[in-house]
């Protein structure tokens, strides 16, 4: 379904009073205006896609903020980086036609005014469930990987985030893995044990359990509400750990 500016503004008060309200205002007022809501889809409506909308929004412009942060790390914005965080929603996600000129109205508007970092990561914290905060950190790994490298101003971002965000060093650990495995990544320099987050001599039963705990923290179901392209991503991110696992048990011929 991708993002639509006149459903989006049905919930603009989701954001008021976070760090986000100024930011998605002026991108919404841009859309919306001079253009009526439907019926019962004002803010606070209790209408399904309104909701659903809310929170690819929400969960759109927080990646947005972080991932414009990273790029102004080292104080010199470069045009083929904003170019590549433009990619990654209309490669990767298949953004489209109004989706992804609000993207690049987002980050225009991140640009011209920053957004505390911290602040805004502690906000996603207490907001998002952990599956939620999971993907975020595969997207911005995805985008900082995009050229094969992860900089020193881009790794220094990316371990605040995941500090500020609550994720666990293993699941970070694991990002990292299959950031190397992708398709980013060009050659698979992990091993699958790396991607499972295992010891190369972990028994089976160990390697079963870290897989069984993996599905349950990353199956695409758990971000849904999201929206089918985010879905669709976290598809491929469990596919990856789906892979490393049915590779593993044939080498050690388990079942």
């Amino acid at each position: 379904m991708g993002l639509s500016g006149k459903l989006l503004g049905a919930g603009l008060g989701y954001f008021l009073g976070g760090p986000l309200g100024a930011v998605i205002g002026g991108i919404i007022g841009h859309y919306v205006k001079d253009a009526s809501l439907p019926a019962g889809q004002g803010p606070g409506a209790s209408d399904p896609r309104v909701r659903q909308q809310q929170q690819e929004l929400y969960f759109v412009a927080s990646l947005v903020g972080i991932l414009t942060a990273m790029i102004q790390a080292d104080g010199d914005v470069r045009k083929e980086e904003v170019a590549t965080i433009r990619r990654f929603f209309s490669e990767r996600l298949g953004y489209r036609g109004e989706s992804l000129e609000i993207v690049r109205d987002l980050i225009k508007q991140f640009l011209r005014q920053r957004v505390d970092l911290d602040s805004l990561c502690a906000d996603v914290a207490r907001r998002a469930d952990y599956a939620t905060r999971l993907l975020l950190v595969e997207c911005l790994l995805d985008v900082a990987m995009a050229d094969g490298h992860l900089h020193l101003q881009e790794q220094l971002v990316f371990d605040r985030c995941v500090g500020s965000l609550g994720i666990s060093a293993a699941d970070a650990e694991g990002i990292r893995a299959r950031s190397a495995t992708g398709p980013s990544a060009g050659t698979r320099r992990c091993s699958d044990c790396e991607v499972l987050g295992v010891a190369a001599d972990g028994d089976e039963a160990t390697v079963k359990k870290a897989y069984r705990e993996l599905v349950k923290k990353y199956h695409p179901d758990r971000v849904s509400h999201l929206g089918e392209e985010f879905r669709d991503l976290a598809h491929q991110k469990f596919l990856e750990i789906q892979n490393a696992y049915d590779r593993l048990c044939k080498s050690r011929g388990w079942a």
